[in-house]
């Protein structure tokens, strides 16, 4: 599917929407803080182990929200020197680095299994860097590419910490399929109500708490 939004065609959150981010975000922070506490410990206990999974328990990267920077927060699942050589100085796609088993720490490996390394993402939801629903945010270079092709998706609407792409996560699927799914929540979010955006997005949710729990570790 070879359709792109525009660079005008930006995407306003909306009043409905921004008080379910701020409303579920504070009251997300507030109930997984324990299991928050839990992955804290577990890091350090596992850098205690392991000389190679040693590191900050907290990874933070600069990502594209709505065509602007932020630091994305994230409980880190890889090895620091992974970090350094192949992001840093290689400059290789965090993804594909997450991809390679020998790069995750033996926490990380449950983190990325269940998702719980996004729990820090609720503070950049609360902050108003995100939104619960909208398209993953992309690394800055990797936001550049896609700018650079045409495709506008992440530069008209608020990033997001899931959505109608991630909900194809476990089937045999292509860029572009993850692609139309993404430019179908943006031209629904562009012509509907605000509330019927906001019925769209707790559908999404509802699907992607589902899908967690297959815990398909992609």
């Amino acid at each position: 599917m070879q359709v792109f939004s525009g660079p005008d065609d930006r995407v306003e959150v909306g009043s409905a929407k921004r008080t379910l981010d701020v409303a579920l975000s504070l009251s997300l922070l507030v109930l997984t803080s324990p299991v928050s506490l839990a992955i804290a410990v577990g890091e350090i206990l596992d850098s205690m182990l392991s000389a190679e999974d040693r590191g900050p328990v907290v990874y933070r990267e600069t990502r594209v929200s709505q065509g602007v920077p932020f630091t994305l927060y994230k409980f880190r699942i890889l090895k620091v020197r992974a970090i350094v050589e192949q992001i840093g100085e290689q400059g290789l796609a965090p993804k594909t680095v997450e991809n390679r088993p020998e790069n995750v720490t033996a926490m990380g490996r449950f983190l990325k299994k269940t998702g719980l390394d996004e729990l820090p993402q609720f503070f950049n939801i609360l902050r108003g860097d995100m939104s619960f629903v909208g398209p993953r945010p992309k690394p800055v270079a990797e936001y550049e590419a896609e700018v650079a092709k045409g495709v506008w998706r992440r530069k008209v609407i608020r990033a997001g910490l899931t959505g109608p792409a991630q909900l194809l996560k476990g089937t045999v699927r292509t860029a572009d399929d993850d692609l139309a799914a993404d430019l179908a929540y943006i031209a629904e979010a562009r012509d509907a109500s605000q509330w019927r955006r906001l019925r769209t997005d707790l559908v999404v949710l509802w699907r992607t708490i589902r899908l967690m729990l297959k815990m398909t570790g992609e």
